[in-house]
């Protein structure tokens, strides 16, 4: 028999903070987007360094090499001063915090549910975790539950990418999630960067992501997205 996860507490109002647009620590890099609300919950702690993030997402249903080079690429940002966003969610998200969190750095978690309601319930203990070395946030009231439909999800995907100066995707499928979050980031103008083994990848399930990049016979990738074969290539892109 699987043994029952314990519950967290559920939050009071007193665990939980605002940060108001215009407030000194409300994310700068989504001032001046449009449909940014005026805000966020959070819990954790927030920092002016938080400036310097990069979002690294992809999708749910990932596999073991996705989630550890996840895990990687967000512990060698962290460790170079980086903050890693994520979505707390299963797969690729979960990898991510995972390592900025293993290798002492900052990590922060935008939910696209209320504080009160971890999802997915299995990421209960890393929601915990983040709280200690970075912070979780939703625009979300903390007893938010979700939409019909999961829309709420796909605003959330706005704040996470619109709060992050890149975005570097590692697995994702073209009709999904982390989809929808590529197009809100270029809508944006964020930088995305697609790890190569996406862009190489054989599977039809993600042609896409080569037509992203559209690269010329000279090797260059002048396209909407760029290659991501190593850290330095996310790293000599972002604003320390």
């Amino acid at each position: 028999m699987v043994k029952q996860q314990k519950q967290r507490p559920q939050l009071s109002w007193e665990d939980i903070r605002e940060v108001h647009y215009g407030d000194p620590l409300f994310p700068r890099h989504l001032m001046g987007l449009p449909h940014v609300p005026i805000r966020l919950y959070y819990m954790g702690e927030l920092r002016f360094s938080d400036a310097c993030s990069v979002a690294v997402i992809g999708s749910r249903r990932s596999s073991e090499e996705g989630r550890r080079r996840a895990y990687r690429l967000s512990a060698e940002l962290a460790s170079a001063g980086v903050t890693v966003v994520s979505g707390l969610a299963e797969g690729i998200d979960g990898a991510a915090h995972r390592g900025a969190l293993a290798a002492g750095g900052r990590t922060l978690a935008v939910m696209g549910t209320g504080l009160n309601h971890v999802f997915p319930q299995e990421h209960e203990g890393l929601f915990s975790q983040i709280i200690e070395q970075g912070a979780v946030l939703s625009q979300f009231a903390p007893q938010f539950t979700g939409y019909r439909g999961g829309r709420n999800f796909l605003q959330r995907n706005q704040i996470l990418v619109g709060m992050s100066q890149l975005v570097v995707v590692v697995e994702a499928e073209e009709r999904s999630g982390t989809a929808a979050a590529i197009r809100a980031a270029l809508e944006q103008g964020r930088p995305v960067g697609l790890l190569r083994s996406l862009v190489e990848s054989e599977d039809p399930a993600c042609g896409w992501a080569a037509q992203l990049v559209a690269p010329f016979p000279s090797g260059g990738y002048p396209g909407q997205a760029f290659v991501v074969a190593e850290t330095e290539d996310v790293m000599r892109r972002v604003e320390l």
